[in-house]
């Protein structure tokens, strides 16, 4: 299993390479957004958050707020269950992991208000939507991974999902407001 190390840094180096072309060429517009302002937002999350993605899911619509969930799947043999949008492992590119479906292309271009990123970048293909998608505004949390949020939710350790939905929630809430409630 020695020899592994080296394959995943080199596939690691690769892919940030590929990443890092690719994110000179967007330009997108930077601006606060809230549970008020808002109209429209993209939420990433992964299978195993599926709770967590309905709570934010849940607050957004009822905030007035056009949603579309993007889910990954990070198994290669999984199978996409009826009715969640969403793309697996499988349909990455084997040694850069870079997603090779339409639907990713798709939520990367759209313009949301508000992009959430429930997932904590565990995941290569997650950050790099994160990172090139056009979104106005974007908040999650990045750990000690590169930070392409407006926004970076900070604990002192890993969060669970729900808390960061909570915290997430919380300053979407709150952040431009000119009244704490």
């Amino acid at each position: 299993m020695l020899f592994l190390h080296p394959i995943m840094g080199l596939k690691s180096r690769i892919a940030n390479r590929i990443l890092d072309s690719k994110l000179s060429l967007v330009a997108r517009e930077k601006k606060f957004f809230n549970l008020d302002s808002a109209q429209t937002a993209g939420i990433l999350w992964q299978i195993d958050q599926k709770e967590s993605f309905d709570r934010v899911n849940d607050e957004l619509v009822k905030a007035g707020i056009k949603v579309t969930g993007l889910c990954y799947f990070p198994l290669r043999k999984a199978t996409i269950q009826e009715g969640i949008i969403g793309f697996s492992r499988k349909q990455t590119n084997y040694w850069t992991e870079v997603p090779n479906v339409d639907l990713v292309d798709d939520f990367i271009h759209q313009k949301f208000d508000l992009l959430i990123d429930l997932t904590g970048q565990k995941y290569f293909p997650m950050v790099y939507i994160n990172a090139l998608s056009e979104a106005t505004f974007k908040i999650g949390y990045a750990g000690s991974s590169s930070n392409y949020f407006d926004l970076n939710i900070d604990f002192q350790e890993s969060p669970e999902t729900s808390q960061l939905a909570d915290q997430i929630l919380y300053y979407l809430k709150r952040i431009n407001k000119t009244t704490i409630e």
